[in-house]
């Protein structure tokens, strides 16, 4: 499975986001940076603290678009009192700005799979145990790989999770990244098969191995994307269901890297004044994504980020587009 997909990430042809370049990019001497900056809504409620940290970062950064990765969790979930899971839609809702774009971000969840007709897997999770019955009393499965799943089972749970998105106002959404990044070949396919156009769980091994060397997920990651470097452009993917764009995650997780980190993933994409920037690619793209549930923890992070990121566009004079703007707008003008 590695060297198959390692081959094929290694032979496609890089690509702009959506496979497309706009007027102003072609017209420009600069390559624009693809930044996508991602919410992840993993399934957990959203508590006072982190809602507060939410706004406050949507009003100091009033001009960022969001690429929103929402777990199905929030609409299928079982709860004693519907109004509970009502206004959890509601405000997830609230939070999507103009200029946003909402995705899937597919997990495990129990009531997730169950909704869709397919039976519940409880293993492997990507610590290499199986949850036990007292784990699952209500909702559990966050941390079960969806590579646990046969190709037809996959298909059924992205199906159902595109048609509740649709029901409940999050539109039909073209975009996904997988828990864990575990995006294997027959969970790309399933997705192709389904009407998802760009995945974002690629990532370069080396970002993510040295936080799991004791797990299984460390071992799984390295076998899936061990052809990705951590300056990978979007590239185009065969899956055994058709094409579909394969974004990266390389680039900037809050919720574990240091302000230094962050300074130095910036200037290995940006460049710095006064020296080359990187060699430009057909498309650059940086992934600085932030979990919603830690949001009032790694907020400084989060806010230092793009003071950064902006800092450093001015200074080396590079042009940024917002993911979330530029496959919206691809989106419109197919229609």
């Amino acid at each position: 499975m590695k060297a198959n997909q390692v081959k094929i990430l290694l032979t496609v042809i890089a690509l702009g986001v959506g496979g497309r370049v706009s007027s102003a990019m072609a017209q420009s001497d600069e390559t624009p940076i693809d930044i996508t900056l991602a919410a992840v809504w993993e399934g957990e409620s959203l508590s006072p603290a982190n809602e507060e940290a939410f706004i406050k970062f949507r009003q100091h950064f009033s001009s960022a678009k969001i690429v929103h990765f929402i777990s199905p969790v929030y609409l299928t979930r079982a709860v004693k009192n519907s109004r509970i899971r009502e206004n959890e839609r509601q405000k997830i809702l609230e939070f999507i700005g103009t200029g946003d774009l909402a995705g899937i971000y597919l997990n495990g969840w129990k009531s997730i799979t169950e909704s869709a007709g397919v039976s519940f897997r409880n293993n492997p999770t990507f610590w290499g145990n199986s949850l036990s019955a007292r784990q699952c009393l209500d909702d559990c499965g966050r941390e079960v790989a969806m590579t646990a799943y046969p190709p037809d089972e996959l298909q059924r749970i992205i199906r159902k999770s595109r048609t509740l998105f649709a029901k409940n106002g999050f539109g039909s959404p073209s975009l996904m990244q997988v828990a864990g990044h575990a995006a294997g070949p027959d969970v790309l396919a399933a997705a192709s098969a389904e009407g998802i156009t760009h995945d974002f769980s690629a990532i370069a091994p080396e970002l993510l191995s040295p936080r799991l060397y004791r797990y299984p997920l460390r071992q799984q990651l390295i076998a899936l994307w061990g052809g990705v470097g951590p300056l990978m452009p979007p590239i185009q993917l065969k899956t055994a269901n058709g094409p579909l764009i394969q974004m990266t995650a390389n680039g900037i997780h809050t919720e574990f890297m240091s302000e230094a980190d962050i300074r130095a993933r910036l200037e290995a994409v940006m460049g710095s004044a006064g020296s080359a920037p990187p060699k430009a690619t057909a498309t650059r793209h940086l992934f600085i994504g932030f979990p919603v549930e830690t949001i009032a923890i790694s907020l400084p992070k989060l806010e230092f980020t793009l003071q950064e990121l902006f800092r450093k566009s001015s200074e080396t004079k590079t042009p940024l587009r917002w993911t979330a703007e530029n496959l919206s707008k691809a989106s419109a003008n197919a229609h």
